[in-house]
């Protein structure tokens, strides 16, 4: 079962707001939450497709344009969304 489809069986969500990810405890436990916490990549690649994509442009942005993180983040999903 794919991690997202376990997190609404227990009446939570991952919601997806532009680059931002947020979670929706439901009837998840504490355990359960660290859990999610610690594969959290995991998580997020299997609700947007695009973020391994999204996460080093804006790596690229942030080390070799020298954008501060939240400038070099909100650039690249701009990048990555427009097509």
């Amino acid at each position: 079962m794919k991690i997202v489809a376990r997190i609404r069986a227990h009446g939570g969500d991952v919601i997806r707001e532009g680059h931002k990810f947020r979670l929706r405890q439901g009837s998840l436990t504490a355990e359960h939450v660290a859990w999610v916490k610690d594969n959290l990549d995991a998580v997020k690649r299997e609700v947007w497709p695009a973020f391994d994509e999204f996460e080093e442009r804006a790596a690229i942005m942030e080390f070799d344009g020298g954008l501060p993180r939240a400038e070099a983040e909100s650039a690249a999903y701009e990048e990555v969304t427009k097509c």
